[in-house]
């Protein structure tokens, strides 16, 4: 039994609880799926008692199961419906308590499991879940440590190629390309290339406008390894940025690193966040710092915890969260920086080693 699965189920059933039940239909819970029982597939329900673990899929992963899980394999075939193979098993182990993760599942089949299980009960353990997933075990920091240098180095072979007159998007494609060279099961999120005014985008993806020279470029990218996510945001410049952007760039690295300094189990995200905001607005460029500092990373690109004025909770050692700072000028240019941090007991730990300095080639 995995460790994850352990401390799941400890969680879990030490109420008054009789199984897990986790839906994954068309990948809609496949996080959940992977990290309880390894299975990677698009279409699967767990269901979990303190005694057996048992996974339903249909024919395309019946193989796949028995090389990724230790799951107990229950096969499901049509044309009984996938949910009523499911609501009879529920039925004949006699389960009357299930614990369901309501943020991961739809209306429609959740209404569906009601009117099937009439004699059900049904708790909702999804924030407990998310609460679980954000604190890394020491292997799980190690995929993510190969997402952020897997990343990193299809960065630097970017940077070999790039030259004015490229569009944005043969940048990102080369990139993405090489991160799947690499090693990685694929990219973390569609690339994020944004040169000159499209800079003051926070989001804004790689598209056909041509890069000019010394314009500041916002790349922000990742890697997925094994399941586990990277996050980064660095700028570079073809020929020198002039001074207006170095001086902007200076408040958002000076800003990064206060907060990465800050950083350490017990400190709340809000207040992390509010280290970077404050400098920022010191500086007088507080209303152009719109988003929050950072987020959670791991299987998810975005997950708990936050760094903003909304998450008020000590972050604890072994979370895993992005500090990403930046000033957005509409029509002229945007700066971000985005570094992939541990959380430990007495500092954190930066799981990036690329330069934070603007990259001139």
């Amino acid at each position: 039994m995995s460790y994850s699965l352990q401390v799941v189920k400890e969680r879990v059933f030490e109420k008054d609880i009789d199984a897990i039940l986790i839906l994954n239909v068309e990948s809609s819970n496949a996080v959940t799926t992977r990290y309880l029982s390894g299975f990677t597939g698009s279409f699967s329900a767990l269901l979990i008692t303190p005694k057996r673990h048992i996974i339903v899929t249909d024919s395309r992963y019946w193989t796949q199961v028995k090389q990724e899980s230790t799951f107990e394999l229950v096969k499901y075939i049509p044309p009984k419906s996938f949910l009523d193979t499911v609501c009879e098993l529920v039925s004949n182990m006699e389960l009357r308590k299930l614990a369901i993760e309501k943020d991961r599942i739809s209306v429609t089949h959740f209404e569906s499991l009601k009117e099937k299980l009439p004699n059900c009960e049904f708790e909702d353990i999804s924030s407990l879940l998310l609460e679980i997933r954000s604190i890394k075990t020491e292997e799980e920091v190690k995929l993510v440590k190969s997402a952020v240098e897997i990343a990193q180095e299809a960065f630097k072979k970017m940077l070999e190629i790039a030259k004015a007159g490229m569009k944005e998007k043969e940048l990102a494609a080369y990139m993405e390309y090489q991160i799947k060279l690499l090693g990685a099961d694929d990219v973390a999120f569609d690339t994020i290339i944004a040169s000159g005014y499209r800079g003051a985008l926070p989001h804004g993806k790689a598209s056909e406008k041509e890069i000019a020279k010394g314009e500041p470029i916002v790349v922000d990218w990742g890697a997925r390894y094994r399941g586990y996510n990277s996050d980064l945001t660095r700028v570079f410049c073809i020929g020198e940025p002039n001074d207006r952007v170095k001086e902007v760039y200076k408040i958002v690295y000076d800003a990064q690193q206060k907060a990465l300094e800050s950083i350490k189990a017990g400190i709340t995200g809000k207040e992390v966040d509010s280290i970077a905001r404050n400098h920022i607005s010191e500086c007088g460029y507080g209303e152009y710092f719109g988003h929050g500092l950072g987020h959670g990373l791991g299987l998810e690109v975005h997950e708990n915890p936050g760094l903003s004025y909304r998450w008020d909770k000590p972050l604890i050692d072994g979370q895993i969260v992005t500090v990403e700072p930046g000033i957005y000028l509409e029509g002229e240019f945007g700066i971000r920086i985005e570094e992939d941090v541990v959380v430990r007991e007495n500092g954190c730990e930066i799981l990036t080693t690329l330069s934070r300095e603007i990259f001139v080639v």
